[in-house]
């Protein structure tokens, strides 16, 4: 299982490795640090930190779980992209037979709260700036074998909306979504996204969600071919639909100002799902 952000990290420590902190009790992960580095621009996370990762492991229904915060990610590292190098290093190292990648995003959709979570075996590529230009700008990728669907047991977990957010209308909700669901993916930018009320960003049908970085991944599985390991992006919904007001610099500010503010408490529901789809292996 693999997060990104100090937020995200903090939230899946505490739900599924309660006592071992991320930030201070994980293991640094350096392997090829020194060949890897060479591919980091100046000032991104791995270098300052000097390592491409830290991880612990550990047991979710009598199964070994590596849980892994990355400090190398697509938007932090540079157009080298080292961090598929590090995607298909870990994945040959521990093998696995499911990967889950999971963390905060925005909301595509008026539907959606924060704290909800969308699964999805199907990711797609929205790049139109720092990588507007490569090969895979725009593909879209799906996991190759199914993995079972979450049942309804996590639901229990989430009745209460995420803390401090008092414009949820009710709990959050689990979005299992189908391996042909195109319109219901998780979108991967080279951009901090958000969705507006008039949709002028994401138009109907895009996606559920945005972020940056998952359809890596699905790029790595894609390269891996027959010997890729069955994979699913789960991320929980940090920052919702905002109305369309104001320019563009405050309408951005303001998805900012939510996604801060939220970004711990949401990634507490997809650790939650992550936890209920690694139990139901």
């Amino acid at each position: 299982m693999v997060t990104w952000t100090m937020d995200e990290g903090h939230a899946l420590s505490r739900v599924l490795t309660p006592g071992k902190d991320s930030k201070n009790d994980y293991v640094s992960y350096t392997h090829n640090y020194t060949t890897l580095s060479k591919k980091f621009r100046g000032g991104c996370p791995a270098l300052e930190l000097k390592r491409l990762g830290a991880y612990w492991t550990g047991k979710v229904g009598g199964k070994t779980v590596v849980f892994f915060k990355s400090d190398s990610h697509m938007s932090q590292d540079g157009p080298q992209l080292p961090n598929i190098d590090v995607w298909t290093q870990i994945i040959g190292e521990v093998k696995p037979k499911l990967v889950l990648t999971t963390g905060t995003g925005g909301g595509i959709g008026r539907q959606f709260e924060v704290g909800d979570v969308i699964v999805s075996p199907v990711v797609r590529f929205d790049c139109i700036k720092s990588f507007k230009n490569k090969p895979f700008h725009a593909i879209t990728m799906r996991a190759s074998r199914r993995t079972r669907s979450i049942s309804r047991k996590p639901k229990r977990f989430l009745r209460r909306t995420p803390r401090g957010c008092t414009d949820n209308t009710r709990a959050p909700q689990i979005v299992n979504v189908a391996p042909s669901a195109l319109s219901s993916c998780v979108v991967t930018t080279d951009f901090f996204g958000f969705d507006t009320s008039d949709q002028s960003l994401w138009p109907k049908g895009m996606g559920d969600l945005s972020e940056m970085g998952d359809a890596i991944l699905g790029l790595v599985a894609k390269q891996l071919g027959a010997a890729a390991p069955r994979w699913l992006a789960v991320r929980n919904v940090s920052d919702p639909q905002i109305k369309a007001e104001g320019t563009l610099t405050e309408q951005s500010a303001l998805a900012a100002h939510i996604y801060k503010a939220f970004g711990r408490w949401s990634s507490v529901c997809s650790a939650i799902v992550c936890w209920a789809l690694i139990a139901a292996e």
